[in-house]
């Protein structure tokens, strides 16, 4: 064998060695969670900017996206992990749902999941109770049976009554505050006085 012929053989053999390692070093499954959606506002419906959207993976916080103009988010979580994702902004009533990502199997039926996640955000108010909202608002796990990643409905429509109860108190309370206010601004306005009032 010729110089030239060893040189071509051995390039030959190095470039099959690095595709050998690169394909190893590839991940077994390129599967992705897209979870993405919109922040609106509570009696408006509007999109809210300025939402913290907090992505926790395994007790380790990961990532955060801030909304923009229109409320809009989107995050990518990876199979085989437990989730639990954070809509925060200072001035509203913090909520959460958990993402049970651990028992996808290791090469899913599909290349990604698609999950669309709405969250409705309103404004934290002093001295009401929202203990409600400690626990998760939504749940979500990998079922066998299915072969898919869902929403648990049953305990939604567990939690749906209790959360239906809570707002329309806190809607009252709401109400009950701004008639306060404006009897407080009238009354100022007769003595002269301006007070404002922040809620």
């Amino acid at each position: 064998m010729s110089f030239a012929g060893t040189v071509v053989k051995m390039g030959v053999m190095r470039w099959c060695v690095l595709g050998l390692l690169g394909f190893m070093a590839l991940p077994v499954s390129a599967f992705y969670i897209h979870l993405h959606g919109v922040v609106t506002e509570y009696a408006t419906g509007e999109g809210m900017k300025g939402v913290q959207v907090r992505l926790v993976k395994d007790s380790v916080e990961r990532e955060t996206v801030i909304t923009p103009w229109n409320g809009t988010y989107e995050l990518y979580l990876e199979r085989g992990y437990d989730y639990i994702v954070w809509f925060h902004r200072e001035d509203l009533v913090t909520k959460h749902v958990r993402i049970d990502a651990r028992k996808i199997p290791l090469r899913p039926d599909v290349p990604f999941y698609d999950m669309d996640l709405q969250m409705t955000m309103f404004t934290w108010i002093e001295g009401f109770d929202f203990s409600i909202f400690d626990q998760p608002v939504g749940m979500a796990e990998y079922k066998h049976t299915v072969r898919n990643l869902n929403w648990d409905i049953d305990y939604t429509e567990r939690l749906r009554p209790e959360v239906a109860r809570v707002m329309t108190h806190y809607e009252r309370e709401v109400a009950a505050r701004q008639k306060a206010t404006v009897r407080q601004g009238s009354t100022a306005k007769r003595r002269g006085a301006r007070k404002r009032v922040y809620f």
